[in-house]
């Protein structure tokens, strides 16, 4: 049994013991060769207890501040240990006991975004993310408690993966395939959780918790802080969505999303402006959303209708415009796309049509300034990727036609 005061290796000197796991015991130890703490993990004194190098090159793997740095590895006495930087700091949920000011919030959620999207690029899930389970450091460094050699806790209240997939029992919560989308889920618990002070689902006995978790519609982000901004209420929703298919694609696109909210929070960048043309309101309204998580600069309006659309064509001049192709009434959508590129305007308007178009009336409406976009599951994604193309395309002037006589 190893204890305080113990010299491991010849080269380390246990001080107190940290954390206690099925993989073994971390402790507090002093570096005598190189004069620092470090954290120590030894092995469990069962000869058949699996080794720790699949945990210490998950860390390894990560070269990124969310991670701790390993230093090394060897064995003492026939038993395995593990070396690495001694992290301190504070839980999240050590900081929940007053709500957090909007700018604090956005700052430390955008950490965790960034953190999860450097771990996701060295091909490593998080697991468990809440705020139990996520320490942060000196200058607001955040670490997750999988890649802290069991330095932070790595599971939840709960001691389980809690992606609706997982819970409904469609997926295993091991499965790497399925990894990403597990941490998306998280990713979307743990805003809520900054925001309010308790994650999704919250004060319920354990059975109900997983029932929310698995199938009830999660709570809105607008509906808990008013003084958050709408669109990172919409991010966070889809992040929770109960479909992992129907989540972002990746951490690195929730994080540039999130950029993009607290882009247009400070300071702006070149203005593009946006028209959606959409009857529905609440999908009007989502799309909005999405074109202002694409680039925190986008200028957007809303016409319910094909001539309210016209009179913002010709008064604006957007540079993108979205149609339903759903669009009827006076000026249905055809007519709505064939009037706006008869337009004489300074700025060529591009135009997305969302939906499903006729053959008949893709070859009227053939030109390059128009692109169609299927109504399918991957339309959140297409809309953010034409607003974004926009915004990075220099402005283009339109020729004027040549007329001509005789």
């Amino acid at each position: 049994m190893a204890e305080r005061g113990d010299l491991i290796a010849g080269a380390y000197t246990l001080r107190d013991e940290l954390a206690r796991t099925e993989t073994g015991v971390v402790f507090e130890a002093r570096d005598m060769l190189l004069d620092r703490l470090v954290a120590l993990k030894l092995a469990p004194e069962d000869p058949s207890a699996p080794s720790m190098i699949l945990e210490a090159r998950r860390c390894a793997t990560v070269r990124a501040p969310c991670a701790a740095a390993i230093f090394g590895m060897g064995r003492h006495e026939g038993r395995e240990y593990v070396v690495a930087e001694r992290l301190t700091g504070t839980l999240l949920r050590d900081l929940l006991g007053e709500t957090l000011p909007a700018p604090r919030y956005l700052a430390l959620l955008r950490g965790v975004f960034a953190a999860v999207a450097s771990a996701h690029a060295a091909g490593v899930a998080v697991g468990d993310i809440s705020c139990a389970t996520t320490l942060l450091g000196a200058d607001d460094r955040v670490l997750f408690g999988r890649l802290s050699l069991s330095q932070v806790p790595a599971a939840g209240p709960l001691g389980r993966i809690l992606a609706p997939e997982v819970v409904r029992g469609e997926v295993d919560a091991s499965d790497p395939g399925a990894a990403q989308a597990i941490d998306l889920y998280g990713l979307g618990c743990i805003a809520i959780e900054l925001a309010c002070g308790s994650p999704p689902f919250a004060g319920e006995d354990t059975a109900a918790q997983l029932r929310g978790h698995g199938h009830a519609p999660p709570p809105r982000l607008v509906d808990l802080r008013e003084d958050l901004p709408v669109d990172l209420s919409d991010l966070v929703e889809w992040l929770l969505a109960k479909q992992a298919a129907l989540r972002p694609p990746s951490a690195k696109e929730a994080l540039a999303q999130l950029d993009a909210i607290l882009e247009r929070e400070g300071k702006q960048t070149r203005t593009i402006r946006v028209l959606v043309v959409e009857d529905d309101t609440a999908r009007a309204r989502w799309m909005c959303s999405l074109a202002r998580r694409a680039y925190a600069a986008a200028a957007i309006e809303i016409a319910s209708e094909g001539t309210d659309a016209a009179h913002k064509l010709n008064r604006d001049h957007p540079e993108l415009v979205f149609v339903s192709a759903r669009l009827r009434g006076v000026m249905n959508a055809l007519e709505l796309c064939m009037y706006a590129r008869g337009l004489e305007t300074e700025n060529a308007t591009q135009l997305a049509i969302i939906g499903a178009v006729s053959s008949h009336d893709r070859a009227l409406l053939a030109a390059p300034s128009i692109t169609f976009i299927p109504d399918d599951a991957k339309l959140a994604l297409a809309v953010i990727e034409r607003v974004r193309q926009t915004a990075s395309t220099p402005s283009r002037r339109r020729r004027p036609r040549r007329t001509v006589s005789g």
